[in-house]
């Protein structure tokens, strides 16, 4: 029998465009769980940068209508720049002005432009990387926390980032992806001692190979940078995982709704791997 109940609250989800991504999977089991959400993503054009395709707009609201006809949740989907203050404020107020509350954030928006070596990774590659993965999740949490301080009334309230295996175990040629991860988990564990007064909680989840578009783009890109066949290339990425396969969103999904809930209220600054025990090996 559950021992918690999360209908009627209000969720905010960034990153949640990718219909096949860990942001709209969050959604769609927080909305199973009663939740309403607000799902917000870029929704923008690419720059010229390598792997910084956007989803559409389309695929936002498609998302959205389909959570709603699947359950009896209200949803909201917006655009957003989290690497922009201004567009990160509007999206706030769009939420405060749509549900009037806001109880749980999860930032998940995150970007891996341009991998390459040090010595040849362009600086705007990095700046983007950082600006999105590391500033956006600040300043989310920076914009968000007067809207969730109201609404918890200093009795609750749950911040979730999504970080990276990537934060501790980091490869080469992701630099600025680690980087930026590892800021994401210490940003997470000096917020938690700042809100805790609240009763606000602030963890985050460290995914490892998740089977995702930027997971499988990685793939194809070690593929061609090695020489090797795609399928070795995958064959060797779950031969490192005890757990014997990739993990799939809803994994992600799973630790989120439990980390939200109150069966996790006396948990907080802490950094999940998620990972089927890739870092035992």
């Amino acid at each position: 029998m559950k021992m918690y109940t999360l209908t009627g609250k209000v969720a905010l989800i960034t990153g949640a465009g990718r219909k096949s991504g860990i942001g709209a999977a969050i959604a769609r089991r927080l909305a199973a769980e009663g939740v309403h959400v607000a799902l917000a993503d870029i929704c923008a054009p690419p720059s010229d940068l390598p792997n910084s395709g956007n989803p559409a707009w389309e695929e936002l609201e498609q998302l959205a209508a389909a959570i709603e006809t699947e359950t009896n949740v209200r949803t909201l989907p917006l655009r957003v720049d989290v690497a922009d203050a201004g567009s990160v404020q509007a999206m706030f107020t769009q939420v405060r002005d749509t549900f009037g509350r806001l109880d749980i954030l999860v930032n998940n928006a995150g970007v891996a432009v341009g991998p390459a070596p040090v010595l040849q990774m362009q600086e705007a590659a990095w700046r983007r990387t950082l600006e999105v993965n590391a500033t956006g999740t600040f300043l989310c949490c920076k914009h968000g926390l007067p809207l969730l301080i109201e609404t918890a009334g200093g009795a609750g309230g749950r911040i979730v980032n999504v970080a990276s295996i990537a934060a501790t175990k980091p490869k080469p040629f992701v630099s600025a992806y680690a980087a930026s991860k590892a800021a994401v988990v210490a940003l997470t564990r000096s917020l938690a001692q700042e809100v805790a007064r609240f009763g606000i909680t602030v963890n985050a989840i460290l995914p490892g190979d998740v089977d995702t578009e930027m997971k499988r783009w990685g793939l194809e890109l070690e593929s061609a940078v090695t020489g090797r066949d795609r399928e070795q290339v995958v064959e060797e990425a779950v031969a490192r995982i005890p757990l014997g396969r990739l993990g799939i969103p809803a994994d992600v999904a799973s630790l989120a709704a439990f980390l939200v809930s109150d069966q996790a209220a006396f948990i907080t600054g802490q950094a999940y791997n998620l990972t089927g025990g890739r870092e035992l090996t």
